[in-house]
């Protein structure tokens, strides 16, 4: 985390009670296949990703994907 505090967790559904809190400087992963879900709160957060590729983003619910919304 570059600046502001990132709420992260593993699973196929958002679930506020699993979220760990990751403040300024923290490192976490995202391993393949796994599904995980975000949170910010009420500051701008900076988040540097860096990988390996292919990479892509699929949602576990569909209705979720914003790019599907009108």
């Amino acid at each position: 985390m570059l600046r502001g505090t990132w709420h992260f967790g593993y699973g196929s559904k958002f679930d506020k009670a699993k979220l760990k809190t990751l403040p300024v400087g923290s490192v976490y992963t995202e391993p393949a296949n796994e599904p995980h879900f975000a949170m910010t709160a009420n500051e701008p957060v900076i988040v540097m990703l860096t990988g390996t590729g292919p990479t892509d983003t699929v949602y576990e619910n569909p209705a979720d994907d914003p790019t599907r919304k009108p």
